[in-house]
């Protein structure tokens, strides 16, 4: 009963914010904003990656001059080397024209990542966990055209290119058929819905993010393999005081078809379910949800608390209550750039026989 109760508590109150009616939201990073470029090394260190060693540079810009009327654009390039030996380069970019009538995001990566793997289900065994490799390539352009208030509509293409995918021989990859386990292509294209009234992309302290996503892959895009993802993403954001923000979210991804490995739905990871390896539960579906309390402190820190659940499951029918993961715990935040709200996170959290420190770049949502 306790846990019911909790389900519905969190969920009634992400769905009365999240469309409740809401003033105008000011934008922190309006105004005339002259280029610049934020260039740093980092650490990180996550359970998917151990200790990590990289450095980032963003360009900030205007893509119309002296435009009081648009956030400012970036580009940001990222390159890392863990104690996994793990190696990503990625290339990202957020552009939004004249007006904001039209938004162009691209991400681009490059990766050679050993991994761990559990099997697909939302029960799988901690002992069944196997090692893999894969080398990875991956873009995903994607062009938003407003057409009413904050509401924009807009395509998306997805490529992803697996080789060298390395796995132990008869164990859970071949004992459960998992596709793309051989590596391969992924290609599909894709229309967006996004409703989008957050005052910062970094760190909002206002307003809301709504986002619908449904990319086909096909082999008639020289895809290898046939299937349908449909994702959903809505976030809100509540502002208490100056100092006091509270962040909410709801994840949910749909497959059907011949989903591969790596776009299978996975419960964990640094941006939702701290606390659980990335992947430690994979299925088709996933839904997940959290809430983030978000405390600005004294010159450049901050802290958070946060608590997240979620399951995943070969179709969104078989989802229940039951079955839910719970994942907790607390943060540090350093604002490593005050003009942009952009900052440093250091997240400790908690799942059921399991956690993980994280020290990432950028909130989590």
């Amino acid at each position: 009963m306790y846990k019911q109760f909790t389900v519905i508590f969190f969920f009634g109150l992400l769905s009365c914010s999240l469309f409740a009616i809401e003033p105008f939201v000011d934008d922190t990073l309006k105004g005339n904003v002259n280029n610049r470029i934020l260039a740093f090394p980092f650490f990180l260190k996550s359970p998917e990656t151990n200790l990590g060693f990289g450095a980032v540079g963003v360009y900030f810009f205007k893509a119309k001059k002296n435009d009081r009327e648009i956030r400012t654009s970036d580009i940001n390039l990222l390159s890392l080397y863990t104690l996994k030996e793990q190696v990503v380069v990625v290339l990202g970019s957020t552009i939004y024209f004249s007006g904001e009538k039209q938004i162009f995001r691209w991400q681009g990566s490059y990766s050679y990542y050993p991994d761990k793997f559990w099997g697909t289900g939302n029960q799988s065994l901690p002992e069944a966990q196997e090692d893999y490799s894969i080398h990875q390539l991956f873009f995903n352009p994607q062009l938003l055209q407003k057409f009413i208030l904050n509401w924009y509509a807009g395509i998306n293409y997805e490529y992803q290119h697996i080789t060298n995918f390395n796995y132990k021989s008869n164990g859970v990859f071949d004992q459960q058929n998992i596709p793309g386990r051989f590596g391969g292509n992924t290609s599909g294209i894709g229309l967006l819905l996004t409703w989008d009234t957050r005052n910062n992309a970094y760190s909002p302290s206002k307003g809301s993010f709504v986002e619908l996503n449904s990319t086909y892959f096909s082999k008639a895009l020289k895809s290898d393999f046939d299937f349908n993802t449909v994702k959903i993403d809505f976030r809100k954001f509540i502002s208490f005081s100056k100092t006091s923000v509270l962040g909410m979210q709801l994840l949910i991804k749909d497959n059907s078809g011949n989903a591969p490995i790596r776009n299978l739905g996975m419960l964990g990871g640094p941006e939702i379910m701290r606390g659980y390896y990335n992947g430690r539960f994979s299925d088709n579906d996933f839904v997940a949800a959290q809430a983030e309390l978000r405390q600005f402190l004294l010159g450049r820190f901050g802290m958070t608390v946060f608590g997240g659940m979620g399951e995943v499951s070969s179709q969104i029918s078989e989802l229940s209550i039951n079955g839910l993961h719970y994942a907790w715990g607390a943060g540090l935040r350093i604002m490593v750039s005050k003009s942009e709200k952009l900052n440093l996170r250091i997240d400790y959290g908690i799942g059921k026989n399991s956690k993980g420190l994280y020290v990432i770049l950028k909130e989590a949502f």
